[in-house]
């Protein structure tokens, strides 16, 4: 494209260029777009899940646990040895980080 007369042609490509660049950094995970590592990646974390989440009110595993609608959000951080996981959701060898009401994927058969 050549240039335009009255620049027509480089403020739509520029509002098109912003316009990309915007949705970009809205679309970055708020834990990239600040620096920080995600959530669940240290043994210490107690991440949320979504928003409005009834499991939300939960601060810790036990607290989880007690109720029969939540599951236990896994540890995604390093390990020495895979984690074994409950039907809910919790290991017994590695932490929990967090409390949901969504049900976690059922792992592969052997």
């Amino acid at each position: 494209m050549g240039p335009a007369a009255d620049g027509k042609t480089q403020t739509m490509m520029f509002r098109s260029t912003l316009l990309i660049v915007v949705f970009v950094l809205l679309s970055l995970p708020q834990a990239q777009a600040n620096g920080r590592r995600p959530c669940g990646m240290s043994p210490s974390d107690w991440c949320l899940s979504y928003r409005g989440d009834p499991c939300n009110r939960h601060k810790n595993t036990e607290a989880c646990k007690a109720d029969p609608k939540c599951y236990g959000m896994p540890y995604r951080g390093e390990s020495f040895i895979a984690c074994m996981f409950d039907e809910r959701g919790f290991a017994s060898n590695c932490p929990t980080v967090g409390c949901t009401s969504k049900r976690p994927p059922r792992p592969p058969k052997p």
